[in-house]
Formats: structure tokens, sequence, C-alpha cells
């Protein structure tokens, strides 16, 4: 295979400035450069292992370079690009190591040490770049995702809150399975906040669940003439999690958006586990903390704009099984059968 050519420098573009570090980017990046770079990454991967050691990573960044690279500028580019930390460099990257050092290298001037700290300088830059980018958009779920650490106020022209972006359902309530919202103890408060931030997409569908969340629901949704709900289910420790599976069973719901409290004990923990283990039979659509549901919410949009694409979202279609569960009634014919046999 051959390796890439040596890169030499170019006096068409000006020099790195603090500017043009604060505007890097990592978007696009690995997908623009794989093809280029990954030959020279399988050339040096001497094992064929997928990874390359120390020496290897040597060879191979002493051919994208032109000229010998000492352990000790290697090591300078592993402290940014290992970012498993495992002294190895897989392909992914290998390839934003080797693009980030080419962007360097076509500076004029400094020498190599000085350049391979720029590409660590720009690849620090990019990654603080796309953080800030979506702390920023993630702003206004701060206190249901729970992220440790500050995130970057918006700027107000920029957020983008589903409650100001409604939009007509390619399916009406009535065409699809029921939608359960569920939470238990410390977690009513976190899916009040998730329900109104999200509330013109939940409210396409028809909503069920136990009891303090469908009040909650009612509340939200007071006034909302459009709004459809389903049947409303006991308190949980009153069997509410049980009709939940016999809806589930029944064919007549399609997911769940079920925040549990990890941090208390539940007097219903049996019927909470049958109702998870039969989601898992059914192969229903279930999501267990904020951050799942905060992104599946982008697919529910995706499935109900435009003309829909319901095939995002089969269980609220159709009913689903586990692939086990063919394994399982194969192997329970089998008994009935052997059963059968030795009647005399």
């Amino acid at each position: 295979m051959q390796s890439l050519e040596p890169i030499t420098s170019s006096g068409d573009k000006p020099p790195l400035t603090n500017t043009s570090l604060a505007n890097t980017s990592h978007r696009g990046t690995f997908v623009k450069a794989h093809g280029r770079i990954k030959s020279v990454f399988h050339e040096h991967d001497i094992d064929g292992s997928g990874i390359l050691d120390m020496e290897e990573t040597l060879g191979a960044l002493s051919a994208v370079v032109g000229s010998k690279v000492t352990f000790a500028q290697v090591s300078t580019l592993l402290k940014e690009f290992d970012k498993d930390g495992n002294g190895e460099i897989d392909m992914s990257e290998f390839v934003m190591m080797v693009s980030m050092l080419e962007e360097s290298l076509k500076e004029e001037g400094d020498d190599l040490a000085t350049k391979m700290s720029t590409a660590v300088a720009m690849s620090k830059a990019a990654t603080d770049n796309l953080l800030k980018e979506i702390s920023t958009k993630i702003y206004p779920f701060r206190d249901i995702l729970c992220i440790k650490g500050e995130l970057t106020p918006p700027n107000p022209n920029e957020v983008h809150h589903d409650t100001d972006d409604d939009f007509k359902p390619a399916f009406a309530p009535s065409d699809m399975r029921c939608l359960a919202i569920v939470s238990h103890n410390e977690m009513k408060a976190a899916m009040k906040q998730f329900v109104i931030a999200n509330k013109n997409i939940l409210k396409k569908f028809r909503l069920t669940g136990t009891n303090s969340t469908m009040t909650m629901l009612r509340e939200v949704f007071k006034g909302d003439c459009a709004i459809v709900f389903g049947p409303s289910c006991q308190s949980g420790p009153l069997g509410g999690d049980a009709e939940l599976v016999a809806l589930m069973c029944s064919g007549r719901l399609g997911g769940m958006i079920f925040f549990q409290d990890p941090m208390s004990s539940h007097p219903h923990q049996a019927d909470i586990d049958c109702l998870s283990r039969q989601a898992l039979v059914h192969n229903t659509m279930m999501v267990n903390t904020p951050c799942s549901a905060y992104m599946m919410m982008h697919t529910l949009r995706s499935a109900l704009e435009g003309e829909g694409k319901p095939d995002l979202i089969p269980s609220f279609f159709f009913s689903l099984q586990s692939p086990a569960v063919t394994a399982y009634k194969a192997a329970q014919k089998k008994v009935i059968e052997s059963h059968s046999n030795n009647v005399v």
C-alpha cells in the first residue's frame, strides 16, 4: 500500500492564529480524511491488530511528515489523541491525529515539535467548540439531564425548544397505539419538565400512564382540546404497572417513557420488573432515563413529521416480540410433543 506523500509547507494560508484555533471544528473531519489516511495506517499496522503501538505509530507519523519523528514527539500527540488512554492508536484516533497534524504542517515556520504542539492545540479547540455547541443547544434541558459541570448559556435567538415548534402529524393518535408516561417518586418533577419541554411531540400520541403522572399530564395539557388520553391506570403500588402490562400484552401499548427513581425502594418492585420484562418480551419501545427519552423525542418527531416515517416506531403499529420468543416457543412445542408421545 502507498503511504501519504510527505507534507510540505505552503504559503497560501495565513499563519495559524488564536482566531483560526477558535474556528477549528471536528465536524466532518473523520469522513473527509478517513479514506485518504487509512492506507498509511494499514501499511504500518505490521501485526494486523487494528491498532498501532508506539513503534508502529512512530513509523506512520514519520511517513506522514516525511522525516524521522521521535518518541517524545509521538508522546506529545498521544496525550491528546489517544482518547481511551491505552497507549495505542486505533484507526479513528489516527485519522483525527493526522488530519490535525496536516493542518499545522501547512503553516510556514516553526519546527516539527512546535507544529505538533499546534496540532494538539487545534484538537483541544475543536473539542471545546463542539462541547460549547452541544451545551448551548441542550441548555433548556439542563435540569432534566443534570450534566456535571457548567453549561454554556445560549443566545436567546438560537434556542430551539419544542414548545415553539409545533407541527401537524402524519398520523392521528387513533392510528397508533398508546404512549405510556410513568414516573416514580423524585423523578416526577423531572418528568413534568420533560413533558412541558416536549409537549408538541407528546400530544401527537394517545397518552396513558399511572395515576399521579396522568394527573400531571392533564394539568400540563389543560385547555388543549386536541389532546387524546388513553386509559388512566391506578397508582403503581395499587397495580398501575400491572395494568400497563395488560395493555401491552393486548396490543394496545406502543411505547413507554418510564422515569424510575434509582435512589428509592419501591413497594411494587415486582410489578416494575414485570413491566420491564414484558417490554423486552414484546419488543416494545421503552426509555428509562431522561437522556434516552430526550434522544427518543427526535425519533418520534422524525416518525410523525411530513409524510411520516412509521418504520421508525414499529411498536406503535404492530405487535412485535423478542427474537428469543421464537426459540422459546419452539422449545415449548418440543416439550408438549414429548409429553404427548409419553401418554399411554
